[in-house]
């Protein structure tokens, strides 16, 4: 999502519907105080005024930790301390846990329009989740299905390359104006009120037709009276728990590929073309790539370096073009050639890992690390005919192999937790529809005994 009017529309709706009768009941005779409580939709875009958009308010973690907090007070009180709330303490429960939904609503429907800084603390990486339908021209329906692919980036590369992190003189020098043109078609509406239809009619459905029959609608009476908060506190841990650990599994392989023309000529160029990493302890990244399209001989190199490595590349690219532009010094453009070469050949001895391409082919170069670090990938041209201009089509594919022990068992851990938690409701509901049972048989049984002692003494009346 990106327009602030949409998120607290489109959330104002979705909570209103899904908050349960009694939430709407109250709040209904109190529309102006949940009219508020709808601005808090706008929360996490508050750290678009700092620069650091999508990073730390914008992480599940706090919507989440604020709804089992409040969850957890509500049954100290109601279930253990068997205290009767005030409708003030009440009000500002319910008015807590919707903050919170609006909070996580907010982070989950910008998770497919970008990459957001969605576990931290846990983990301080940015994910999105790409989500798309595959359409097959050769297939009798078109459509195949659908695919869902997480991607994430490290949160270095998260602020440095959102456009909402830029000053505003970068963002109007990035895009050449002032105003740009946003089409409210991009946004996710589809889906969204696809899950809307199929949680309020096939499942209620459902769960209205199996009320029909005596067993279910007493289990559903026996869920009820434990149903809050105890299974929303377990379903959300469960939930967030799967997510952090399983879905995201315990290694993470990701590719992330990009193409360029590189050129170069007396009067400008692109002599090369880098993505930054940044990497946790045993963390790898891999370095596959190939070229095509030359119009003249030409050798790119690629390489793996360290930050402080193509800190220094860039450095002494930029002093040899400034003096190369400088007028006054009348340089040639052999010189520039020369000292060029001569500056890339030196950085590419001393990176980490490198090999020259001198001709159309996909080559593999690999490095991994002992402890944190940033990383870069970078294909770069080391010599050319400098006779003539000439192009030259690259492709750069970067694999990441990403360790996440420490986020994978925290995940495990608390979908445990979660799932004990959400099946104490059905062991409760279980155990007290037996007990119910239990009452029938005997109060059937104490009638039955009346019966028959009524019986005896009617005949001993007799006799």
């Amino acid at each position: 999502m990106t327009w602030g009017p949409t998120h607290v529309a489109l959330e104002a709706f979705l909570v209103w519907v899904g908050m349960g009768k009694k939430n709407r009941e109250i709040f209904n005779t109190r529309r102006g105080l949940f009219a508020l409580l709808t601005l808090f939709a706008l929360f996490p875009d508050l750290d678009t005024f700092i620069y650091i958009h999508r990073t730390y308010l914008h992480s599940i973690v706090w919507p989440i930790f604020l709804i089992l907090g409040v969850t957890a007070w509500l049954i100290i009180a109601k279930y253990i301390q068997k205290k009767t709330l005030g409708k003030k303490a009440d009000l500002l429960a319910r008015s807590l846990i919707i903050i919170g939904a609006f909070i996580l609503l907010h982070n989950i429907l910008d998770l497919t329009t970008g990459p957001v800084l969605l576990f931290y603390p846990f983990d301080n990486r940015l994910y999105n989740l790409n989500a798309y339908m595959i359409w097959d021209l050769d297939f009798p329906l078109l459509f195949k299905g659908f695919n869902f692919e997480w991607t994430s980036i490290s949160l270095e590369e998260g602020i440095n390359t959102y456009f909402l992190n830029l000053s505003p003189e970068d963002r109007i020098q990035y895009f050449g104006a002032e105003f740009i043109l946003l089409y409210i078609t991009d946004f996710p509406l589809h889906a969204l009120i696809f899950v809307a239809w199929f949680i309020f009619f096939p499942v209620m459905g459902i769960i209205d037709w199996t009320k029909k029959y005596q067993k279910p609608r007493k289990l559903y009476a026996s869920i009820k009276k434990f149903k809050s908060p105890l299974i929303a506190f377990g379903l959300i841990l469960l939930s967030f728990g799967i997510i952090l650990g399983p879905a995201l599994h315990l290694e993470r392989v990701e590719d992330r590929e990009y193409s360029t023309t590189l050129f170069f000529s007396e009067d400008q160029t692109n002599y090369g073309v880098v993505q930054s990493f940044e990497l946790d302890g045993k963390d790898s990244l891999t370095l596959t790539g190939d070229f095509a399209g030359n119009n003249s001989y030409c050798t790119i190199g690629a390489a793996i370096a360290t930050n402080e490595q193509f800190t220094t590349l860039s450095s002494d690219l930029d002093d040899i073009f400034d003096q190369y532009n400088n007028e006054t010094l009348s340089l040639s453009y052999s010189w520039l050639i020369t000292n060029y070469q001569t500056t890339v050949n030196q950085f590419l001895a001393t990176s980490l890992a490198h090999h020259n391409i001198v001709a159309n082919s996909t080559q593999e170069l690999s490095s991994t690390l002992s402890q944190q670090a940033t990383l870069y990938s970078i294909f770069i041209l080391v010599d050319w005919n400098s006779s003539i201009d000439f192009q030259v089509q690259t492709q750069m594919i970067s694999t990441l192999a990403i360790k996440r022990t420490a986020e994978f068992y925290t995940g495990i851990s608390l979908a445990s937790i979660g799932l004990i938690v959400t099946l104490i409701p059905f062991a409760l509901a279980i155990n007290l529809r037996q007990k119910e049972e239990e009452k029938v048989i005997d109060k059937e049984e104490s009638d039955k005994n009346e019966v028959d002692a009524e019986v005896l003494k009617t005949k001993s009346d007799s006799f």
